[in-house]
């Protein structure tokens, strides 16, 4: 009996002292809370960035093509003080500050000769060689104090803005600098979030190697060319002022490769004023933007039908002089009336009529395996984030209305990159790439650890289709209602599209229309596929009116650029003698994975 009250008292102490203790820990960890409080941040910054080898930590460059930087780090200095801490006469420290600071005198007095205060700014944003002056100043006059911070710059303000993105300190954000953020981030920097992920039990694939005494982040050097996204974003803007459209996107791709040469949407805005700006001009319109693309998407059923051999480019289509009816009663009617046309006739024509009785002839199931086949309905994987997949619900719930509308591109949702891609299969011989943005990852040393090359998804059309249709879009340029978008001295294959836009739920159209026009030149040799799409014009009625000559503009200066630089010559990086072939999969949003494809 005795034993078991003596456990019972040991037991009793031991929870006794493991309590106490765990009391005193807890005791010291609120004292050390509240001596940290009581600092200013200003003074924890200070502390934080008073070491210099914490100073070479810098977040890494963002970077054009050919090197030019479009996003880089800078240490930034600001200088503060407290006038109740100070003890010498503020009329002569003022004197004293002034040229370091270049402030008047009458201006740092003001702030200086405020006793009410603990904490005042004197400069902001100085420029940080001017470290060691300020540190000497500290030395001499008592409540002088200054703080360094990293600070993102943008070189070229709007350019390429939706695509390179900003990060905010919740690691949200957009663009380049957050899908890469992990590339970008410095090498400690890297380190730690992998711990943080491991400690939360969350997969990550982070690269941790680094040069820690030298300690910056991975540069990105994105495939975007700083002269076209420049011609790009300036055709974009004029052709939507001109027709009132409230947004636009132009994607200029690279034919061979499937590289994103310029990806401008309109509004834009400063990076260097991200707060300042609107969340509509954030967007990225060209994988976040998701429509009815219209004619354009008449490439799609077209194709298929010559592909299966059930027509050729001279099969006869009757197009019932204008009206169809269908078999659940609704009419459908083309612009003007048509009879007998040949199948690449109701392209350049663009019948809606006649590419019904095209899908009729193919029948759904081969139709909507096409449509799969060029990739809709699914994100098409490029290196960005919150793109859209598209939506091909009149697709799988196939009746009489989806045959009323999905052969010419209504009833269905895909975004301006989904279709800019699909158009790039037709000039690459049949074979859809995998469109990319981002070319190397490099770093400090200006060494490329990771290096991006062509990816082929599948070929979905026979090299011979793919040149039929080239012929019956260029017939569009030369012939038909693309005549706006011809290049001098070069053959355009290229496709119109006019889409009326639903209301909200899908019932009925608000009488407002989305318009594109996509092309590739030179169409014997495709060196560019280029996509216009402006959102709700107004002032004319057909997309070949509107967007064909923004089309032709952005064309010529961008094919006559490429020919003076020789972009595709010798001196280009080129890829594998085979390009690897891949199984599509969703991508990781904003995981670093290692490998020779990003």
């Amino acid at each position: 009996m005795k034993d078991k009250q003596h456990l019972s008292i040991r037991r009793l102490v031991f929870v006794l002292v493991v309590m106490q203790v765990g009391f005193l820990l807890l005791v010291g960890k609120l004292f050390k809370l509240q001596v940290s409080n009581d600092a200013t941040p200003e003074e924890t910054a200070e502390r934080t960035w008073l070491s210099p080898k914490t100073a070479t930590i810098k977040r890494g460059k963002i970077l054009d093509r050919d090197g030019n930087i479009l996003a880089l780090s800078r240490h930034s200095l600001s200088v503060y003080a407290d006038p109740q801490y100070m003890r010498d006469p503020p009329a002569d420290v003022a004197r004293r500050l002034a040229p370091v600071l270049d402030v008047p005198e009458s201006e740092l007095l003001k702030q200086l000769d405020r006793k009410d205060k603990q904490f005042v700014w004197l400069k902001r944003d100085m420029d940080y060689e001017r470290l060691d002056e300020i540190r000497s100043i500290q030395k001499d006059i008592r409540g002088i104090r200054h703080k360094v911070e990293q600070k993102r710059i943008y070189p070229k303000g709007a350019l390429a803005s939706q695509v390179i993105g900003h990060i905010n300190d919740q690691d949200m954000g957009e663009g380049i600098e957050f899908q890469y953020n992990n590339y970008l981030l410095s090498a400690k920097e890297r380190l730690a979030a992998q711990r943080a992920a491991a400690a939360r039990n969350e997969p990550i694939n982070l690269l941790t190697d680094g040069d820690f005494t030298h300690d910056y982040g991975y540069s990105v050097v994105l495939t975007l060319d700083e002269y076209i996204q420049d011609v790009a974003e300036k055709e974009l803007a004029a052709a939507c002022k001109e027709w009132n459209a409230p947004r636009g996107t132009v994607i200029v791709m690279a034919s061979r490769t499937a590289e994103i040469l310029a990806l401008a949407s309109y509004p834009t805005y400063d990076l260097n004023a991200y707060t300042d700006s609107s969340e509509d001009a954030k967007r990225n319109i060209g994988v976040w933007f998701a429509y009815e693309p219209g004619s354009i998407f008449k490439i799609v059923p077209s194709s298929a039908i010559l592909n299966e051999g059930i027509m050729t480019p001279e099969s006869m289509v009757f197009c019932e002089n204008g009206r169809y009816r269908l078999s659940n009663g609704r009419i459908i009617s083309d612009v003007s009336p048509k009879g007998w046309l040949t199948l690449s006739e109701v392209i350049q024509k663009s019948s809606n009529i006649g590419m019904i009785k095209v899908v009729s002839e193919l029948k759904h199931q081969r139709f909507s395996n096409y449509i799969e086949q060029y990739g809709f309905g699914k994100p098409t994987g490029v290196d960005l984030p919150y793109e859209h997949s598209g939506s091909l619900y009149a697709v799988k719930r196939w009746d009489t209305h989806s045959l009323g509308s999905v052969p010419f591109g209504q009833g269905i949702m895909v975004t301006p990159l989904q279709m800019v891609n699909a158009l790039n299969t037709i000039a690459n011989g049949g074979k859809l790439l995998h469109p990319h943005i981002v070319s190397e990852i490099r770093d400090s040393r200006g060494q490329v650890i990771k290096k991006t090359y062509p990816i082929e998804v599948r070929q979905v059309l026979k090299p011979r289709v793919a040149k039929q249709m080239t012929e019956i879009l260029v017939g569009v340029v030369e012939e038909g209602s693309g005549r706006r978008a011809r290049v001098e001295g070069y053959r355009v294959a290229g496709k119109t599209g006019t889409a009326q836009k639903a209301e909200k739920g899908g019932k009925g159209y608000l009488g407002k229309e989305i318009m594109s026009f996509m092309g590739f030149l030179p169409a014997d040799n495709p060196m560019v596929s280029i996509i216009v799409m402006l959102d709700e014009p107004t002032g004319a009625r057909f997309s070949g009116r509107i967007v064909g000559p923004t089309f032709q503009k952005i064309a010529t200066q961008t094919i006559q650029y490429l020919k003076q630089t020789e972009f595709f010559g010798p001196t280009q990086p080129q890829p594998p003698q085979s390009m690897p072939v891949v199984k599509e999969k969703a991508p990781a949003r904003n995981l670093a994975v290692k490998g020779e494809g990003l």
